[in-house]
């Protein structure tokens, strides 16, 4: 558009039409405000475990996901190696859900599985959350949660220990007949503010 041609009230009306759709004209040329100049991306992702974790003994063991299901640039997660690491690329606060699928394949007496989040390395406190199953084959969904301020390259882990070791008690993957497979872990993380 070029308005050196325009005359008078011309002038006034194109200016008048860019006022009203949030645009500027400078010196002829359209500068448009940052919401329609920019595609900022949301960092998030959705990641997942189509494995197992039924850990051996009770000391805390990281979650670990094979399945980068939804990532973009805003989150770095690798699911061939050290696939329990989850890290932020741009500082902000962060609704984070861990998500597991808890269960046993034998015995029949109490086994406890724990799930909660550490933050490089440190237990977030108050993320612990814990499911309780007896049976075998029996399972339950153990979400732990959280919204945390975190810093450019910080790294979050899910982590689990488990109460007995003898009853392959811990995240359950399975994969139903005609179904979606059922994760025994999925992981969302998403920024929600500065």
């Amino acid at each position: 558009m070029v308005m050196s041609g325009l005359r008078g009230n011309g002038k006034v009306v194109i200016l008048a039409i860019l006022a009203t759709t949030g645009l500027a004209a400078i010196s002829g040329t359209i500068v448009a405000p940052l919401a329609f100049a920019q595609n900022a991306v949301t960092p998030a992702a959705q990641l997942s475990s189509t494995e197992s974790l039924q850990p051996t003994d009770t000391m805390p063991v990281v979650v670990t996901m094979n399945s980068n299901d939804y990532i973009n640039e805003g989150i770095t997660h690798s699911n061939t190696t050290n696939t329990g690491d989850v890290i932020v690329n741009e500082a902000g606060a962060y609704l984070i859900v861990a998500a597991g699928q808890v269960g046993k394949t034998s015995g029949d007496t109490l086994c406890n599985v724990d799930l909660w989040l550490r933050q490089n390395g440190e237990d977030v406190a108050n993320s612990n959350t814990r499911a309780s199953v007896i049976s075998a084959n029996d399972t339950v969904v153990l979400v732990s949660q959280a919204i945390l301020p975190l810093n450019q390259n910080d790294t979050i882990n899910a982590m689990i220990s488990v109460s007995a070791t003898d009853q392959g008690c811990g995240l359950i993957n399975t994969t139903p007949p005609g179904e979606p497979n059922i994760p025994s872990m999925i992981f969302s993380i998403a920024k929600i503010s500065d």
